[in-house]
């Protein structure tokens, strides 16, 4: 029996940033001694637990990925079993609750012959929705040349591509935000392999795959005025390659997982367009309860109003064609 919704939501939600939990993945992690490598342990999850925090936060369909930390943990023939194991494992969860359950397979990245081939597998025999890379791979970004024959592959597929933030390669001892890296350091990674996947004229060139950038863009909101100009600047003194970062960010989505009011997703909204934004509730990493909090408050948020129902369903319901 599901646990009862805190309050009777107005409208339906669809899910695009929520995470599951095999016990094979923290098993990985103990046994590589990065179960603390976020600044916090992972929450306990269960198909159970999900499944009653989408009737508590009133969620219709709810899109199951990895969370973060990155399960490549640098031995590669793990990393290629564990995904096999983690997609087939999301796949079924999705078969049990077609109705409710999308997944995102996940890639053993940067292993990217391994990550084409689990990628079609996913596709075409598991029936996989998206597919999900972590902001950066044992140090490799998205926008690396290295990349280049995987976004091939998921641009001939016309794929949907969940970034989630990583710790990067090196965080700063000595500081707070080295400690909780939610705070500061997976915005700032998640903006870094945004960047480069614009810089490197990737998003340009593969201008199939549909980007879905969490926590309210991260930085980019911030940036992106300053992306333009430098990149221009750049271009005209002969380093770099020109880009067009306006056309870039049109295959950029975003959701709105983490804490996006009262200011988060206004500013979000300096960047793209009502069409763009996508709900997340980013569980179990974010208790039932603050989701569902969360829900009320954007009903609640006049301003929003004039496209809740495209934010909380229907923007999602088309690019997944649910």
């Amino acid at each position: 029996m599901y646990l009862k919704k805190v309050v009777d939501f107005m409208i339906k939600i669809f899910d695009v940033h929520s995470h599951f939990i095999v016990p094979e993945y923290m098993e990985s992690l103990k046994k590589n001694h990065r179960e603390m490598e976020d600044g916090f342990p992972a929450p306990t999850w269960s198909v159970k637990e999900h499944l009653d925090y989408m009737e508590m936060a009133g969620i219709e369909k709810s899109l199951l990925s990895v969370s973060s930390p990155h399960f490549h943990s640098g031995n590669a023939d793990e990393a290629v079993k564990l995904a096999r194991l983690m997609d087939e494992s999301a796949a079924a969860l999705k078969k049990q609750y077609p109705d409710r359950f999308l997944f995102a397979a996940s890639l053993p990245a940067p292993e990217i012959d391994a990550c084409i081939e689990e990628m079609a597998y996913a596709f075409d025999e598991l029936r996989a929705d998206a597919v999900k890379l972590p902001s950066n791979a044992c140090g490799i970004y998205p926008g690396d040349p290295v990349m280049d024959p995987l976004f091939k592959a998921m641009n001939d597929r016309k794929a949907v591509l969940i970034l989630h933030p990583a710790a990067p390669a090196k965080v700063p001892g000595g500081c707070f935000t080295a400690g909780p890296l939610p705070l500061f350091e997976f915005i700032g990674d998640t903006t870094r392999a945004v960047i480069n996947l614009i810089t490197s004229g990737t998003l340009e060139r593969y201008e199939n795959i549909k980007v879905i950038v969490p926590h309210c863009g991260s930085f980019l909101p911030n940036l992106i005025d300053r992306l333009t100009g430098i990149t221009k600047v750049l271009a005209s003194k002969g380093v770099g390659r020109p880009v067009d970062v306006t056309k870039s960010m049109k295959a950029l989505y975003f959701d709105v997982a983490g804490d996006c009011l009262p200011r988060g997703i206004d500013i979000l909204m300096t960047l793209t367009d009502e069409d763009h934004v996508m709900f997340g509730g980013d569980f179990p990493y974010t208790p039932k309860e603050m989701v569902a909090s969360k829900v009320r408050d954007l009903e609640n948020t006049e301003r929003i109003k004039p496209y809740l129902h495209k934010l909380m369903y229907e923007n999602a319901a088309r690019v997944f064609k649910r």
